[in-house]
This record gives structure tokens, sequence and C-alpha cells, in this order.
């Protein structure tokens, strides 16, 4: 595989998946097996990252040849960013579910800010984050892609909330970095906050971030 490929190149460039254009199609059969390549190979290269796991041990574990990997994915490269593109959406997704409706923007970043953090301090996204790191030398694009599928699609979520108030985008970036930066490093660290620390770091960004600007003069 070259490094000049990147996930985006192969995720469009070939039928990396049975979705894929021209690419199989799949029966209730085929599905539900291609279904349980993509669990068991998720749950290893989150556990090892890409370079430690083999198509040999992803067969191993479920069985079958590795025909089935190259015909579904075109190879581990194209698995590998099936998988990728799958967490990015599973991650986001209690974000994007959420019907706040109405709610006053105080009271709903609150509730979003807590739904993005139980997201990205479980073990799961942490270990995605690793993967991801490890996984960017030979991906040159997936820092990209990871931002694009994670903290840019919570802004702007975040900002929809804030859409009454002036520059919403600007106030959205602000308060997923206060709550999320410090919290995601000691999750990398193995050092993650307490839960009791995560809330009142959220509560302080709620109020920093909904109180009204300050006229020039005002102290």
């Amino acid at each position: 595989m070259s490094a000049a490929k990147t996930p985006r190149q192969t995720a469009t460039g070939s039928p990396t998946s049975a979705q894929a254009e021209g690419g199989p199609r799949l029966n209730t059969r085929g599905l539900a097996r291609r279904e349980l390549i993509v669990e068991t190979a998720t749950n290893l290269f989150l556990e090892r990252g890409y370079d430690a796991v083999s198509i040999d041990e992803i067969i191993r574990e479920v069985g079958g040849s590795k025909t089935n990997i190259y015909k579904m994915f075109g190879g581990k490269e194209g698995l590998f960013v099936a998988i990728f593109q799958g967490l990015g959406a599973e991650f986001v997704s209690p974000l994007r579910q959420l019907d706040l409706g109405d709610t006053p923007p105080a009271i709903a970043l609150g509730i979003l800010g807590r739904t993005l953090m139980r997201q990205l301090t479980a073990p799961r996204h942490l270990a995605f984050q690793r993967m991801v790191l490890a996984a960017s030398g030979r991906f040159p694009e997936i820092l990209r892609e990871w931002y694009i599928a994670g903290p840019r699609a919570s802004r702007k979520v975040i900002a929809q909330v804030l859409r009454d108030l002036p520059d919403p985008a600007r106030r959205a970036l602000l308060f997923h970095d206060m709550i999320a930066t410090d919290a995601i490093i000691r999750g990398l660290m193995d050092n993650p906050p307490e839960w009791s620390e995560i809330e009142a770091r959220i509560d302080l960004a709620v109020r920093v971030t909904c109180e009204p600007p300050q006229q020039d003069g005002q102290s």
C-alpha cells in the first residue's frame, strides 16, 4: 500500500465495501457476515492498532477465507476505512439525535455538553483516538477526515443551539474546546478526570459561552 493513498481515495476510488458502486451485492447471509467481519476487525484495530492486525488474524476469528474481505472491502486498507467511517458516525450520532426544540441555550448547552463528554471520555472513543493518531502516518488524510467527522460535526450541532446568540460558530468552537480538550488528553494518558470535574467544567463553559459580550469600557 502506498502512503500517498488516503482514506478518502480508498473509500471512493475502489469498491471497498458491499455498498460501493459495482461491488458485490450481498444477501442476508452475506450482510451478516460483513457485519461480523467489521465488528471483529473493529475490536482488534481498537485494541492493537492498524499495523498490528493482519487479515489472517481477522479470518481466524471469523472463519472463512481472505476472499471475503477482498470482495467486500478491497483488502485490509478498505476494511480499516469502513471501520473508521463507521466509528466516526457512531460517536457523533447521540449528539445529532438530541431533540432540544426551543430549550433555552444555557440549558440546551448543558445537555449537549454532557452527551458529548460521555461519548468522548468513553474507553471505546479513547481507543479510537489512539488508533487514528497511530495510523495517521500511513493514512495522511485520516486526521482531516477525523476532524470533519468529529470535532467539526459536533461544533455544528452546538452552533445550531446558539444560533440566536452573536457569532454562534465561534461560541460553539470555544465551548467544545473548553470542555473537551483537557479531558481527552488526560484520558489518552490513562488519567481521565472524574465525571464531577467534567460536569463542573461544562457548567462553567455554559456560563462563559452564554454570557453577553462585554461593551467597550466594561471590565
